[in-house]
């Protein structure tokens, strides 16, 4: 963590209890719009703590004030199955491709949001970006989708997004291989990282540096 930041961690209310969360701001008095990340998918490093996700946040932060969260089940984020490992548990959802109830969980995530800001960017990381494109509302002033899983899920709702929309991709991102939609249409800010697979390993900085040069130019 950059010493010259702030965090606080926070319990979110949600359907199935409470999900765990994170601020991270530059300083107390810092005013403006928000940013909200969706991290991948909990089978995939999907959390807080993901290495993309926390470079976003502590690259982001400085500027304006970060709310990470964990999924359910995820960390000490409510169960609504408790017995069920998270692996049995996210293996369930994804084989019956039942995400309602985590959409309606991010949205409420961006609901509880408004008390420490009104308005905010939502970037959305793999998984994430999926989840993030659904739960959107009126109150997100961009959209950035970090490897959107575009052969698992369908991101045909970008093209009629009436707000900027950043696309960021890897160069041999094989998550991605059998992927067809056209994402570039309707996209403000379009980029590939090179050298790099879907987990940016050792690239970190660089999608941070992508988003942070969007946002500040919208």
């Amino acid at each position: 963590m950059a010493p010259d930041l702030f965090t606080l961690e926070v319990a979110i209310p949600c359907a199935c209890g409470e999900l765990e969360g994170r601020f991270l701001y530059g300083s107390e008095e810092q005013q403006g719009p928000g940013l909200i990340i969706c991290p991948p998918h909990p089978l995939l490093a999907g959390n807080m703590d993901n290495n993309v996700v926390s470079t976003l946040a502590q690259t982001l932060a400085a500027t304006m004030p970060v709310l990470l969260f964990n999924y359910r089940a995820v960390g000490k984020s409510s169960r609504s199955q408790p017995h069920l490992p998270l692996f049995e548990y996210w293996h369930g959802l994804d084989a019956r491709k039942e995400y309602d109830a985590v959409v309606h969980e991010v949205g409420q995530v961006m609901a509880w949001s408004r008390a420490f800001f009104a308005e905010f960017h939502l970037v959305g990381y793999s998984f994430g970006a999926y989840i993030a494109l659904r739960a959107l509302q009126e109150r997100v002033l961009s959209y950035t989708a970090i490897t959107p899983p575009l052969a698992e899920h369908d991101f045909s709702a970008l093209r009629n997004l009436e707000l900027p929309v950043a696309v960021i991709m890897a160069e041999h991102d094989g998550l991605l291989d059998g992927g067809n939609q056209d994402v570039a249409e309707n996209v403000l800010f379009f980029e590939t990282i090179k050298a790099t697979d879907h987990f940016f390993i050792h690239k970190e900085a660089e999608v941070a540096a992508l988003v942070a040069d969007f946002l500040g130019n919208i």
